[in-house]
């Protein structure tokens, strides 16, 4: 299994420190109709760090330049694990939060959000794509696209433009996120007409991405699937790389660190986000060239995400009729339509996301935005 190195530059740390004041064991704050004690809750170390680190340095440079001072941001890490996410949650709350972004990993976030949910406390799920929200309770509200949304977007584009007929699935039972996807991945092949032949389950430390890979392939499938966390994506693009079929990636699959492991191997795949950086909206170019400036890197859609979780945030505070989480969470139902780097957002009755899928293509090492 890969693992990633994340390394989180000077003046991006710099701008978090500064916008932060404080991060884990910060004070408890006295909330108002124009002051919000919110906790950014992310994975800046562990499996899912090129997703959280990104998250939280795009949540902090949009409070650096939208908040005006009305939001104290702090900052925890959840380090990619439940049991840490949930003593994440907890101290958050303890720490009089009235709001809180993340965690970071669908399946951290399904332990910890109870808790936020037991407290009155709303959540803003900036990454988590599988995350059952009904589930849960009413104070979670997704700001990423679920992952029935963007895979559906990609094997939309797989049906029609590549001729995609027939495909093999592969997931990992083991994992919460990569189960998810795999089912979002059979409703996807159904509504368009797509047969699963089969499907490859791969057990990390058990089978290997290459012995997956020579099974999935034996059946000349027009695509494969791959429902599969970011650890072991690069593995497996790496495996198939000479396959003629369609290679169809889920969420897992939408991350530059993902491609800088694989390489040449990623060029053809499909993977849908919620955000591409050629993303023609002016608040998202803007972002792009502050977002670079800030952190001497450009940014991914995870960073995207969490800068339009403060944008949603704030469109909610201008709208709160009370302060604190109560008027937060009354707000967040009645914001309308408000423009963000991610699109025209708005929410349904599920508090789902309404903007449009980024459908992508892999060409030269980049996310190529193709509808």
């Amino acid at each position: 299994m890969r693992r990633f190195r994340v390394v989180v530059p000077a003046l991006a740390l710099t701008l978090a420190v500064s916008v932060l004041g404080v991060s884990c064991g910060s004070s408890s704050s006295t909330g108002t109709k124009g002051f919000m004690a919110v906790a950014s809750i992310a994975s800046r170390t562990g499996s899912a760090a090129p997703y959280g680190v990104s998250q939280q340095n795009g949540t902090a440079l949009a409070v650096s330049e939208l908040a005006d001072g009305s939001i104290n941001l702090r900052a925890y890490d959840d380090l990619s694990d439940v049991q840490a996410g949930t003593a994440e949650m907890k101290k958050a709350i303890s720490d009089g939060v009235q709001v809180v972004l993340g965690p970071t990993l669908s399946p951290v976030a399904s332990a910890a959000d109870p808790i936020a949910q037991s407290a009155g406390v709303p959540v803003l799920g900036v990454t988590n794509a599988t995350l059952d929200m009904a589930a849960i309770g009413n104070l979670i509200w997704r700001v990423s696209l679920s992952e029935n949304a963007m895979v559906s977007a990609s094997v939309k584009y797989a049906a029609s433009k590549k001729s995609v007929k027939s495909a093999v699935l592969i997931w990992e039972p083991s994992d919460g996120y990569s189960t998810g996807s795999a089912e979002s991945f059979r409703s996807a092949a159904k509504a368009n007409g797509i047969t699963i032949t089969s499907e490859q389950k791969y057990v990390d430390g058990v089978t290997t991405a290459e012995a997956i890979a020579a099974a999935a392939s034996a059946g000349s499938p027009d695509a494969i699937f791959f429902a599969l966390r970011s650890a072991v994506a690069g593995d497996f693009l790496i495996a198939t790389a000479t396959s003629k079929a369609v290679r169809v990636g889920g969420n897992g699959f939408n991350s530059t660190a993902v491609l800088k492991s694989s390489g040449a191997a990623a060029d053809g795949l499909i993977v849908s986000g919620s955000w591409n950086i050629n993303t023609s909206n002016a608040d998202s170019k803007k972002f792009v060239d502050s977002y670079t400036k800030a952190n001497n890197v450009a940014p991914d859609a995870f960073a995207a995400q969490g800068y339009a979780a403060i944008q949603v945030l704030l469109a909610a505070m201008k709208k709160a009729k009370t302060g604190g989480a109560a008027g937060i969470q009354e707000a967040l139902g009645k914001i309308g339509t408000v423009h963000t780097v991610l699109g025209s957002f708005g929410y349904d009755s599920n508090h789902e996301p309404t903007y449009a899928a980024a459908v992508q293509v892999v060409q030269g090492g980049t996310f190529t935005l193709v509808s």
